[in-house]
C-alpha cells in the first residue's frame, strides 16, 4: 500500500501513527487493523479470522487461554541465570538423546518426481523429501489406505501440498482440509483437476474453535487419519486438543502423525506434556520459559560452526570454556555454539516427549521419529501414533 501525502504510514500501518484516529487494530487478529468507521461490517463479514456460525465452531474448545494466533508474544522470557540452571539440569538426561528412531522412508511417486523434474529448486526438493518420508511413515504404518470407508483430514492444510500427494496414494479415500485462513494456488484445485473422481473438501475454521465430532464428512467412516505438519509452537497443543476433544465427543480416530515445530512459541499455559515435564523437575514457568528459549538453538545454524581448536571433532560437544567474569563479553552465554546446538536438540527432545507421553495416556501407542535427516530439516522430529487394540 502507498502512503499517501503527508501521511507518515501507509493505510495498513497508520495505527502506528500517533496522530491516527481513523484505524485500529482489527480484534479479532491484531495481526491487520481496519478503519474504525468500518469495523461492524469488517467483524461480520470481511475478517478472515471472524468465527463464522456452524456446528462446528465452538469458541476456544481446544484452547486454554484463547486463540494462539491472537498472541503477540510469548509468557515471558528467561533470564541468564535461569539459562544457565536449566542447562546444567538438561546435562543429567542422556538417556533423552536415545528416544527419536531416526527413519527417513520414502513415496515411490514422489520419489518419481524428484527423478523427473531435475530444475527444482533445492528448497523444493527439500520440501518433497518431507513430504515422501511422512507419507512413506503412513502407508508403512498402513494408516494411510486407499479404501472409500476411510478418511483423511489434515489440520493446517495450508496449500494442501501433503495432501495433493497423499491423494495420489489413496485416491479412493475422502480428504477434508482444515485451515484458518485462505490460500491462493491450492494444490486440493490441482488435485480434484487431475482426479475428478476425487473427494476432498476444505473447511475454514481456526484450530481453537474446531469441534471434529460435529463435522459430517468425518461421520460413518471405518478408518479416520489425522495429519498435522509443521503446525507452530502451541498450535501443536491446540490441535492435540482438538483430536482428543473430538474422541472425547464420539470420534474414532484410528491414528494420527503430528510434524510439529518452533518450539521457542510454545506457551506454557497451553502445553499439553506438563505432567512429563514435573517428572524430571520442571515443573514451573519460569522452567519451562528457559526450556523453550533453549530449544532454538538446535534450529538456528550454530551446529555448523567449525568446532574450536584443540576439541575433537569426532566426539560430542563439549563447553567452551566460561569466560573471567572481569572481561567485557560477561552478556555472553558460557558455551560454544556447537554445545548450545546439541543441547538445545536435548531440549526439543524433551519438549515432544511430553506431547507423546500424553498422547500415550490418552489411548494411543506413540512413537517419536527423526523423519528426515537434520539437513533436510532441523525441524524434523515426528509423531506417529495408532490406536491401542483392546
Amino acid at each position: 500500500m502507498l502512503v499517501k501525502e503527508g501521511q507518515l504510514y501507509c493505510g495498513e500501518h497508520a495505527a502506528a501513527d500517533p496522530d491516527n484516529k481513523d484505524r485500529i487494530p482489527c480484534p479479532n487478529d491484531p495481526k491487520h487493523t481496519v478503519k474504525l468507521s468500518e469495523l461492524e461490517v469488517h467483524l461480520r463479514e470481511r475478517c478472515n479470522s471472524r468465527l463464522i456460525e456452524d456446528p462446528w465452531i465452538v469458541k476456544d474448545l481446544n484452547a486454554i487461554n484463547g486463540e494462539v494466533a491472537s498472541f503477540a508474544c510469548i509468557d515471558r522470557r528467561p533470564s541468564k541465570e535461569e539459562l544457565i540452571s536449566l542447562v546444567e539440569r538438561l546435562e543429567k538426561l542422556e538417556s533423552i538423546d536415545q528416544l527419536p528412531t531416526c527413519s527417513q522412508l520414502s513415496c515411490p511417486l514422489v520419489d518419481a518426481r524428484l527423478e523427473q523434474q531435475t530444475d527444482l529448486g533445492p528448497l523444493q526438493r527439500k520440501h518433497l523429501v518431507q513430504l515422501g518420508s511422512i507419507i512413506g511413515h503412513l502407508t508403512a504404518s498402513e494408516l494411510l489406505t486407499n479404501d472409500p470407508s476411510a478418511s483423511v483430514f489434515e489440520l493446517g492444510a495450508g496449500k494442501a501440498h501433503l495432501a495433493y500427494w497423499m491423494s495420489k496414494v489413496a485416491p479412493l479415500a475422502h480428504f477434508l482440509l482444515v485451515d484458518r485462513s485462505g490460500s491462493r494456488n491450492k494444490y486440493d484445485k490441482y488435485a480434484i483437476r487431475e482426479n475428478p473422481d476425487l473427494v476432498m473438501t476444505r473447511l475454514r475454521c481456526s484450530i481453537e474453535h474446531l469441534d471434529l465430532s460435529k463435522v459430517d464428512a468425518l461421520q460413518g467412516q471405518s478408518s479416520l487419519l489425522a495429519v498435522q505438519k509443521h503446525f507452530c509452537g502451541s498450535a501443536t497443543d491446540a490441535g492435540i486438543r482438538c483430536l482428543w476433544n473430538g474422541v472425547n465427543r464420539g470420534l474414532d480416530l484410528t491414528g494420527f502423525v503430528l510434524v510439529p515445530c518452533c518450539h521457542h512459541k510454545m506457551r506454557y499455559a497451553e502445553y499439553v506434556g506438563c505432567a512429563h515435564l514435573q517428572k524430571f523437575g520442571f515443573d514451573n514457568e519460569v522452567d519451562f520459559s528457559a526450556l523453550r528459549h533453549i530449544s532454538s538453538w538446535s534450529t538456528c545454524g550454530m551446529e555448523e560452526e567449525q568446532p574450536q581448536e584443540n576439541t575433537d571433532s569426532q566426539s560430542e560437544p563439549k563447553k567452551a570454556k566460561i569466560e573471567d567474569p572481569t572481561e567485557e563479553n560477561t552478556k555472553e552465554l558460557p558455551w560454544s555454539r556447537p554445545y548450545r546446538a546439541f543441547i538445545g536438540r536435548r531440549a526439543k527432545l524433551l519438549l515432544e516427549e511430553g506431547r507423546a507421553e500424553h498422547l500415550r495416556q490418552l489411548g494411543y501407542e506413540v512413537e517419536m521419529l527423526e523423519y528426515v535427516n537434520s539437513k533436510i530439516s532441523p525441524e524434523n522430529l515426528l509423531l506417529l501414533g495408532k490406536k491401542k487394540k483392546d
